[in-house]
């Protein structure tokens, strides 16, 4: 047989294996990728098992960081959370906020709520706001726990004082911290220093309230937020006395609210079944319903029809 075929022959033959060869190299690499995806995918759910347990012993850690704070009745900051509950894990915050939520509703019946914002009383805070103005957060970054049970279940018979220190003593001061508080709201959300004097004094409360002094118990309501104490000295150069107001506080408003003033009243004045009740009230309170806005527009809108200009409603 002549060299040249049998060279010839030898090709082909060897084009054959390695296309042979080629199907089944795609096939073990194809194999390969396969088994590749598969631990991948393997991975990626073990990890995110490990992640949700993570995320779900946090939330845990969460919800009794909250209730013990709210027991001493300090605000629950958002770098408070990320300090002693997230660590390292602070991109997390949404997620496990959101289950301590789901904690806190279904077995506590409670759950967070933001406070508001703190209102800038003096000049120099107004000041400082105005520059920070661009860079200011939405919210306060604090909360406060709510009670989210019916109203059916919100009775003094179910929701009973905290007895530490004693049910007494934290019955005596929920209803001071209640008082001083309406009495602000319904003076305009403002009361001097001497008109409160004046109304602790007619209650027997301006030096002791029960066991503690009155000055004593002030501070707290203002370390823990029910109250702002607002002081305006004289500018410097100039001499006078300075004047003290005393201001509803972030936690007042929430944890109060206007609700519970309106409710605190009708209990003093022993329900009264009154229309003309309810409008005094909701106007000290700076509260305009419906009625009333309609009968402020209907007037203002008689008075320019006189005048002989009209106003489509």
């Amino acid at each position: 047989m002549p060299a040249a075929i049998r060279r010839r022959r030898t090709t082909d033959e060897g084009e054959d294996t390695e296309e042979e060869a080629r199907p089944r190299h795609r096939q073990h690499i194809e194999a390969s990728d396969a088994e590749q995806d598969e631990a991948t995918s393997d991975e990626d759910v073990e990890m995110t098992g490990a992640s949700s347990k993570v995320d779900e012993q946090m939330a845990k850690k969460l919800v009794r960081y909250a209730i013990s704070c709210e027991y001493s009745r300090t605000p629950i900051r958002r770098d408070g959370i990320k300090e002693r509950v997230l660590g390292k894990q602070g991109r997390s915050f949404r997620r496990v906020f959101a289950l301590a939520q789901t904690h806190l509703r279904t077995v506590w019946g409670m759950e967070l709520r933001e406070l508001p914002v703190r209102e800038k009383m003096t000049l120099h805070e107004k000041r400082q706001a105005m520059k920070s103005n661009g860079q200011s957060r939405s919210g306060s970054g604090a909360y406060i726990l709510s009670s989210t049970l019916p109203e059916a279940h919100r009775s003094a018979s179910i929701l009973r004082p905290s007895k530490v220190p004693s049910a007494e003593q934290e019955a005596i001061y929920s209803a001071f911290y209640t008082m001083v508080v309406s009495m602000i709201w319904l003076n305009g959300g403002e009361l001097s220093e001497q008109k409160l004097q004046r109304c602790l004094l007619r209650l027997n409360a301006d030096r002791m309230l029960a066991s503690e002094r009155t000055e004593v118990v002030m501070k707290r309501l203002e370390r823990q937020g029910y109250v702002i104490k607002k002081v305006d000295r004289p500018p410097v150069g100039y001499e006078g006395d300075q004047t003290i107001t005393w201001h509803v506080g972030p936690r007042a408003k929430e944890e109060i609210g206007l609700d519970g003033v309106m409710g605190l009243v009708r209990e003093v004045h022993d329900h009264p079944d009154d229309e003309d009740f309810d409008k005094k009230l909701r106007l000290s309170l700076g509260i305009k319903n419906k009625t009333l806005i309609e009968e402020e527009w209907e007037g203002n809108n008689d008075v320019h029809k006189t005048n002989g200009v009209k106003h489509a409603r």
